[in-house]
């Protein structure tokens, strides 16, 4: 896992790793009324792939890792919004390090085969 720390600079909007994503893996562009569904999909993939970060509305308060389970939540509103199901306050304004998105896509596109999909095991 990457640091606890967070780049000011380095941080990235979950809705702008959501469409880095989608290019760069699936090599697909939003075009469709499955949009949204995806967008929520992918961000709930990403989530589990890397930390998520909670950024306040105030720029001087410093993000937070967001210390609560995303799979015990469902992503709304395009990946923008993180909703749980036990009723916890629903999170907005969620980001990901940009060197760790960079790193799980670079993974991803390295392994793909040959159809923007990762292979499965022991598929080379």
């Amino acid at each position: 896992m990457g640091s606890t720390e967070p780049s000011v600079h380095g941080l990235i909007t979950l809705a702008l790793a959501i469409l880095l994503v989608r290019e760069e893996v699936f090599h697909a562009r939003p075009s469709s009324t499955q949009e949204q569904a995806d967008a929520n999909t992918l961000a709930a993939w990403i989530a589990g792939s890397i930390q998520l970060w909670e950024c306040a509305e105030d720029p001087a308060v410093p993000p937070r890792l967001v210390r609560h389970d995303p799979r015990k939540g469902r992503f709304r509103n395009d990946g923008r919004e993180l909703h749980f199901f036990d009723g916890t306050p629903a999170m907005r304004r969620l980001a990901v390090q940009a060197d760790e998105l960079a790193a799980v896509i670079a993974r991803l596109t390295r392994s793909a085969a040959g159809n923007g999909f990762p292979q499965g095991p022991g598929e080379r």
